[in-house]
């Protein structure tokens, strides 16, 4: 990476001053006839032109975003319900899947957790470029979260329904990450929240909102497959060959995250969401925390095994539990693995 940059850098101060050094008189083209529209050599050019009909192109309407906001919305109250009903993961399992196709691949993950705390900033200071959708998209999952905890992590979030999908199917095989380090890196979120906020206020709205999120390629191809296939249907102008969102180092750095995603859960949501972050806090102060009964708990370690944010730890030999209310992304994975109902 360091010598591409230096590469670049070296090729951009050439052409800059060859562009400098280079007459301006010396780049226009003395033939005029070369551009000439009546030259039989370059076909009937007249012709085309007045022949020519623009192509229409139909963007999808601005009402989409309440749609998607309204979407997302129900997403999460079923999520809200099933956590308080202290479900199994089955049917947080079904609102992630409906996440990814909707909110994901076909409306190009336009709930961005990273997003909506950039915008959110940069609209603090720019009141009339950031729109009530988004004060809500950023509002809502937090008002939630100081309410049941971290339900929209797996309830709603675009970007954690692409790393439950790419995770093993295999909870109990999950890579568990020495303690000391696990906690080391739950800083690095925390760094990035201060860097996101600091970039907004710049000005730089899109440089972490972008630049962050490892998933935007799958979800940019995604709307552009949707949309592509969508317009076939209806018989308009469409693209003539299959679009491919996003360049070779985005695509590289999706295979490096869903790589280690899928071995150790959540990669993204443990170690670079800033959101993530903010949610952690509200849960902590969670009216309804997820907690470990001890009159109940035999500390078998089946709820640590499956937990994917290493949010539960088991302790055999002192008979203690902890249950980390800010990592706890409420997928209900450890009352399905509960044999003694423990988890409450």
């Amino acid at each position: 990476m360091k010598i591409s940059l230096k590469l670049l850098t070296i090729i951009s101060i050439v052409f800059a001053v060859l562009c400098i050094s280079v007459p301006s008189n010396a780049l226009s083209i003395a033939d005029d006839d070369k551009y000439n529209i009546d030259d039989p050599s370059r076909g009937n050019i007249r012709e085309f032109k007045d022949a020519y009909i623009p192509k229409e192109y139909h963007p999808m309407p601005e009402y989409m975003v309440f749609v998607d906001l309204a979407i997302l919305l129900l997403i999460i109250a079923a999520g809200v319900f099933f956590v308080l009903k202290r479900k199994s993961g089955k049917p947080m399992n079904t609102l992630m899947i409906i996440t990814f196709v909707y909110l994901a691949f076909i409306r190009g993950g336009c709930i961005c957790p990273v997003g909506a705390v950039t915008n959110t900033v940069f609209g603090i200071i720019n009141p009339a470029l950031v729109g009530l959708a988004t004060l809500i998209v950023f509002i809502a999952p937090l008002f939630v979260a100081l309410f049941a905890g971290r339900v929209f992590c797996t309830a709603g979030c675009p970007l954690g329904a692409v790393q439950h999908l790419g995770k093993k199917k295999n909870s109990r095989k999950y890579f568990k990450l020495p303690k000391k380090i696990n906690s080391i890196l739950k800083f690095a979120p925390v760094i990035i929240l201060g860097l996101t906020v600091y970039y907004a206020l710049q000005s730089k709205i899109f440089f972490f909102a972008c630049e962050l999120d490892p998933y935007k390629a799958i979800f940019f191809t995604g709307q552009s497959w949707f949309e592509q296939g969508l317009a076939f249907i209806k018989g308009q102008p469409m693209e003539s060959k299959i679009l491919i969102g996003c360049g070779f180092g985005t695509w590289t750095y999706l295979v490096i995250i869903l790589a280690i995603g899928y071995f150790l859960p959540r990669p993204f949501c443990r170690f670079i969401c800033p959101y993530g972050v903010l949610l952690g806090v509200f849960a902590y102060f969670s009216i309804k925390p997820r907690r470990i009964d001890k009159n109940n708990c035999v500390y078998c370690n089946l709820c640590e095994k499956v937990c994917p944010t290493q949010a539960i730890v088991i302790d055999k030999n002192t008979q203690t539990t902890k249950l980390s209310n800010y990592d706890c992304i409420q997928c209900n994975k450890c009352n399905e693995s509960c044999k003694k109902d423990a988890i409450k």
